[in-house]
């Protein structure tokens, strides 16, 4: 047997005795959880066995003992009945008036022989007749309405739900009367008194303002009370009547559409009821319709002052500047002193509110989208797709009050032209220099100045020292030229103000930009005549200031390029962009 063979046997030795070894522990681990389990479970079972017979124990002393003596004595207390119900009848036909005396009797010795069966059936019965008498007033008294009845100079005037109810029926009772209630003998006061009654016994408050009314000795008639925005104006005798004269109002407007919505912007409302019987309460017809045609309120007009402006002058009339302008259309935003202003219209007694439909276009912006191009130089733009805007069809509900539009609904929008973008390429092509300087040496990227030449993008001459025609000087720019320099656009770098414009000596035609924060620029050797700003002006970064020429010490066209800090020449190149 080989020394292999041998040491594999061992290995298989070993790892079966392992095994054995592990089954073990599991059998045992194993065993030992079922032992516990079942000693628990039979240790519950003895506990619950216990419970179980010492309940019984109880019911069985205090239940089943009483029931069956309960049932025992019944059954004897049945026979008794039986044997005594014979002598009952032979004692009543002898002397029937002593019935009582004898039922009496009977019941006193039956409850001296069975006092046991009479207390359980006091036990059983007390509770549950207790219970029905329980339930039957809840019920009762929870299906019951409880009011305040009312009563006002000694009559019952009705019910309400709460005083609130009252209050405001005197409220009613006063507006009818006006003045009158005073001088009427009408007593407003109230006692209250809280009743149970049927449901349908509750009064409103209108209701219980005609009781007071009734129950007054004022004269007072039926009629139709006419309220705006719940104040009373009047009452008519006839409640078509004074509708009419309302009708009447709505159909003399004339509405352009027929889809045209008429109506009030006052809430009208007609109250039948009790009324006094006067000729200041009691209108006609006619009298109300003239004081419709009435205004409220005039028309009234602020004259501008000395700093007014659009906005103070709605918020001092507390209406919005929209508003304002919506009630003065030939005025603008610029306005002048002297100017008068209508701050208020004139207001009708009862206005007219109409809701039209409006269909109406309306543009929309179109997008501009920028694209990197390998074809232009970093600094410049162009555009290679113009931009279109869009047109929309808008429905809208415009609701007009005596004329004047006060707001507007969208209701529906439809497409029927969609915008097109605008496209505008980016240039990402480098710049490139004269004389052996490089891009990276001179122009950084990082800058947020505007690149002033365009199309100009040879850096001929750079920042700093250099030797021109043998002899060395300081040169305090750059010179921007190429691609047909002579008549190219110089653009501002970055937005300012013209502080200099015009002949600048050795600069030839030059202009200087103060940008704010210690930061200038200057641009030289323009073409004559193609300045197109001034001192004093403000431009805005990439607008037109001239044209590249080669005015003053200039070898050729190009334009001379300075940035100024503080009054300090620098370097231009880390100030521009890519």
């Amino acid at each position: 047997m080989s020394t292999e063979h041998i040491e594999n046997k061992r290995e298989e030795n070993g790892f079966t005795w392992f095994a054995a070894q592990v089954g073990l522990y599991v059998g045992a681990f194993f065993s030992a959880i079922i032992t516990f389990f079942s000693f628990v479970f039979k240790n519950i079972w003895k506990i619950i066995k216990k419970i179980w017979h010492y309940i019984y124990e109880k019911v069985d002393r205090f239940v089943i003992t009483s029931v069956r003596s309960f049932n025992e004595e019944w059954t004897f207390f049945k026979k008794e009945v039986k044997e005594a119900k014979g002598k009952i009848k032979e004692n009543i036909k002898s002397s029937p008036t002593a019935i009582f005396s004898i039922l009496g009797y009977y019941s006193k010795v039956a409850y001296k022989r069975h006092p046991h069966m009479f207390s359980s059936i006091i036990n059983v019965v007390l509770p549950i007749a207790s219970f029905a008498v329980l339930v039957t007033t809840i019920n009762h008294w929870s299906s019951s309405t409880y009011a305040l009845a009312v009563q006002s100079g000694g009559q019952d005037i009705g019910y309400v739900t709460s005083e609130n109810v009252y209050i405001e029926a005197q409220n009613l009772v006063k507006e009818r009367f006006d003045s009158d209630v005073s001088n009427s003998n009408m007593d407003l006061s109230a006692k209250y008194k809280v009743v149970t009654i049927n449901p349908n016994e509750i009064s409103d408050s209108e209701t219980i303002s005609d009781n007071i009314i009734e129950k007054s000795k004022g004269d007072s008639t039926y009629a139709c009370g006419v309220y705006i925005d719940g104040t009373f104006v009047c009452a008519l005798k006839n409640e078509t009547d004074a509708m009419q004269v309302f009708n009447n109002i709505l159909d003399a407007y004339e509405t352009e559409d027929e889809n045209d919505v008429v109506g009030f912007v006052e809430d009208i409302q007609y109250v039948q009821g009790l009324y006094p019987d006067n000729e200041e309460t009691i209108w006609d017809s006619e009298k109300l319709a003239n004081v419709l045609a009435g205004k409220k309120s005039e028309a009234k007009y602020y004259t501008v002052q000395m700093g007014d402006t659009l906005s103070q002058i709605a918020y001092a009339n507390d209406i919005s500047t929209a508003q304002l302008m919506a009630q003065n259309p030939e005025v603008s935003e610029t306005i002048k002193v002297g100017d008068k202003l209508l701050v208020s219209n004139e207001v009708n007694y009862v206005r007219l509110k109409v809701v039209k439909t409006e269909v109406v276009n309306e543009s929309t912006p179109f997008e501009t989208v920028k694209k990197n191009s390998s074809n232009l130089y970093k600094g410049t733009t162009r555009v290679t797709q113009k931009g279109v805007k869009g047109l929309d069809q808008v429905t809208n509900l415009v609701t007009y009050v005596d004329g004047v539009k006060v707001s507007s609904e969208e209701i529906n929008r439809v497409t029927l032209r969609n915008p097109v973008d605008e496209v505008i390429a980016v240039g990402t092509k480098k710049v490139s220099y004269g004389g052996s300087y490089t891009s990276s040496t001179y122009i950084k990227g990082q800058g947020s100045l505007i690149w002033p030449a365009v199309g100009c993008y040879t850096v001929s001459s750079p920042y700093g020292w250099r030797t021109l025609y043998g002899r060395s000087n300081f040169h305090s720019g750059i010179d921007l030229t190429g691609g047909g320099a002579r008549g190219r656009s110089v653009v501002a770098a970055k937005s300012g103000t013209v502080t200099s414009a015009g002949w600048n000596g050795s600069y030839g035609y030059c202009v200087i930009i103060n940008h704010g924060n210690g930061m200038s620029t200057l641009y030289a050797h323009m073409l004559s005549g193609s300045i197109c700003v001034k001192p004093g002006q403000y431009v805005s970064g990439g607008s037109a200031i001239g044209k590249v020429g080669s005015t003053g010490n200039s070898t050729g066209p190009h334009l001379h390029f300075e940035v100024r800090i503080n009054g300090t020449r620098v370097n231009p190149a880390p100030y521009i962009g890519a």
